[in-house]
């Protein structure tokens, strides 16, 4: 089985998915469980230091190594279960794999997330994009190709709740009355809500995502002239997070943000 780390297009890191995550906190708990330091589990387990330390950070386990760090921890094999089904999902294959040269960052994590909030300056947010806008603001037909399957996210379930705030120039600049109509349409979903911003304090693009799981942090994305910047850092989040309810305060309404969308088209 092929694992989906994969490189980032902005970074040689490899790139893991919730599940991955996830498995490697759960085998970090195991070993403080046993009161373990990661120098006194390698020995155990006869995995080099630095290496259980990739493991529980930033690099996906064999199978083998995981078998080898759970008999380590003590934990039986009757009990391997959740184990191996958390690493046949950390494993598996995600669909941003096959796009080859996008930045998937942010795909990856709006997966497993339950929340969105997002605040546009330059551009409709890429989640409510037609194909025809997104088709204006890149030459790169697989680019578009990637950005339709993301959106997939507002409709297929589990449904992610989008809540979009759109500075109110974007809807004057190249926005067609198809992507009115798109916004006018999605802004009825049960999952979304849409509010347009005249005024606000944040100079550039930026989003957070929340997830359902307790132990998976809270991720924020913010667009810059340096390109994408992704942090979980609880700090940076919170920041993030009071921006974004001030950004919700100054806002229209829903009703009020619909009515306008509806007046330009």
């Amino acid at each position: 089985m092929k694992h989906d780390i994969m490189p980032s297009s902005s970074s040689a890191r490899p790139i893991l998915n919730y599940h991955a995550r996830k498995l490697q906190r759960m085998l970090k708990k195991l070993r403080e469980q046993n009161r373990l330091t990661q120098a006194e589990a390698g020995e155990r387990a006869h995995i080099e230091t630095k290496k259980l330390g990739r493991l529980e950070r930033r690099q996906l386990p064999t199978y083998h190594e995981l078998v080898i760090l759970l008999d380590a921890y003590g934990v039986p094999s009757c009990d391997y279960g959740p184990y191996v089904e958390q690493w046949e999902l950390a494993s598996k294959r995600p669909w941003w794999w096959e796009f080859d040269g996008e930045d998937v960052r942010c795909a990856r994590m709006e997966d497993e997330a339950s929340r969105k909030i997002e605040f546009q300056l330059g551009r409709i947010p890429t989640l409510l994009q037609t194909e025809a806008y997104a088709g204006m603001t890149t030459a790169n037909r697989n680019t578009v190709a990637f950005r339709r399957r993301q959106q997939e996210r507002l409709t297929a379930e589990p449904r992610l709740e989008f809540h979009a705030l759109i500075h109110e120039s974007v809807l004057r600049q190249g926005v067609d009355r198809e992507q009115l109509a798109r916004l006018a349409e999605v802004a009825e979903l049960p999952n979304v809500t849409i509010q347009v911003v005249a005024h606000t304090g944040l100079a550039g693009s930026v989003s957070l995502l929340s997830f359902d799981d307790p132990d998976e942090p809270d991720c924020a994305f913010a667009e810059s002239v340096f390109g994408l910047v992704e942090s979980q850092d609880p700090e940076q989040t919170g920041k993030v997070r009071r921006a974004l309810c001030d950004v919700t305060r100054r806002a229209a309404s829903p009703a009020e943000s619909l009515a306008l969308i509806r007046a330009l088209w």
